[in-house]
């Protein structure tokens, strides 16, 4: 429509439909999305690890690494495998540890795992369910590299609690570790709360010992035997005093203790 103004100017109009106020958006999109990003985040958290970025031809030994598909066999050939992504992407297959006909674990492959990747191994499905939760004789020496390797304190503690008692190796694991606490290196490096000979000697070796335990291991009168004596002398935090009571022929009987205490003694640059 055109129209004239009082000063001549011609205007023309044109109609325009006025635009819908904006539809008020239902919540339970907002719902579902919320519970669809909750579902993804669970599905990335159990989903494989990613390497890092590798080459094409990398990439294909890492996902014959992880297919379920791929025979037992050549799992443990791709143990040996020179890249350490490769060795890792094993810990991403469900095979790593299969089942035999009589009902045991194969734990050969987990446990040479074990000896590079203790903490991988630690949160493996497989090694939970049958180490942690429902613990399985046959799971023992995988359980044994684990709790020797690891810096996990809790596991270690647990693993202590709940296989300590009936398996001296496993004690012996615990005590090796340099990161076991002392109250538990105090219980193991103890004649009257460890009969274990191997276990206290393995507590007298360890650098993290605390020097009254050593003191005790280092005491014929409260160490009955040489050999863990003997690794007291050895251990380089050990004390001097305790170094020089060791070397001491009044004080200690063993003829081996005292040449070690006077070699360690040398080393510090003491006699």
């Amino acid at each position: 429509m055109d129209f004239l103004d009082d000063a001549g100017t011609r205007y023309q109009l044109t109609e325009t439909s006025e635009a819908p106020a904006p539809a008020k958006k239902p919540v339970w999109p907002w719902v579902v999305g919320g519970l669809a990003l909750a579902g993804g985040l669970v599905w990335m958290a159990s989903s494989p690890r990613k390497a890092n970025p590798v080459s094409p031809d990398l990439e294909v030994w890492i996902e014959e690494a992880r297919d379920p598909a791929t025979p037992f066999e050549r799992l443990e050939a791709l143990q040996k495998h020179p890249e350490v992504e490769v060795r890792r992407a094993l810990l991403d297959n469900p095979n790593v540890c299969p089942t035999n006909e009589d009902g045991t674990l194969t734990t050969g492959l987990l446990w040479n795992l074990a000896q590079e990747f203790p903490e991988e191994v630690a949160g493996n499905p497989t090694f939970v369910l049958h180490a942690l939760v429902e613990p399985a004789k046959a799971m023992e020496w995988v359980v044994i590299e684990v709790v020797r390797r690891t810096a996990d304190v809790g596991l270690i503690e647990q693993v202590w609690r709940s296989w300590g008692p009936p398996h001296w190796r496993v004690r012996r694991a615990v005590a090796q570790n340099p990161h076991t606490p002392e109250d538990t290196l105090r219980l193991l490096g103890n004649e009257a709360t460890e009969p274990d000979e191997d276990v206290r000697e393995a507590v007298a070796m360890n650098p993290s010992t605390p020097q009254d335990t050593l003191r005790l291991l280092g005491n014929e009168e409260t160490e009955s035997e040489g050999d863990v004596r003997l690794a007291v002398a050895s251990n380089p935090h050990t004390p001097v005093d305790l170094l020089r009571s060791l070397g001491n022929e009044a004080t200690e009987s063993d003829l081996l203790v005292r040449e070690a205490a006077a070699e360690a003694l040398a080393v510090r640059g003491l006699t």
